[in-house]
């Protein structure tokens, strides 16, 4: 909300500003629950997971994870691209060159329209082949 302010002296005299001066607003809060948002085969394209957080204005996504972890293609990457409209993780190679199964531990950042911010640490996890498969002997 917008709020005028008023100061009041001792003696009784009162001024009020012309303008609402003072804007109060509520910070983005996730609605996407922290932890694992699934587990991706390696070398995946398309959508991987989309997140989400709510505001009483627009809000914008970021990775905050320092070096990035989700965005980027280079050794320890997941090879993503954040949508910072819409949350949305698409990848066209998930995992990049990596041929191993690889936890991606990652912070993501909700701004909203004030420049208040609510950080939450999400992870991926990429597969490769068949895992706790069985084998046939000679």
């Amino acid at each position: 909300g917008s709020y005028y302010v008023r100061v009041e002296n001792n003696d009784g005299n009162a001024g009020r500003s012309a303008n609402a001066i003072i804007t109060a607003s509520t910070a983005p809060v996730w609605s996407t629950a922290a932890g694992s948002l699934g587990t991706i085969a390696g070398n995946f394209s398309g959508t991987v997971a989309t997140v989400a957080a709510t505001s009483d204005s627009a809000i914008t996504y970021s990775e905050v994870s320092s070096p990035a972890v989700l965005i980027g293609s280079g050794s320890g990457q997941a090879n993503c691209a954040l949508n910072s409209s819409t949350g949305a993780i698409t990848t066209t190679d998930f995992g990049g060159s990596s041929t191993a199964a690889t936890l991606y531990t990652f912070t993501l950042r909700a701004t909203d329209a004030e420049g208040q911010t609510a950080d939450r640490v999400f992870t991926l996890q990429s597969s490769f082949g068949l895992t706790n498969s069985g084998q046939f002997g000679d």
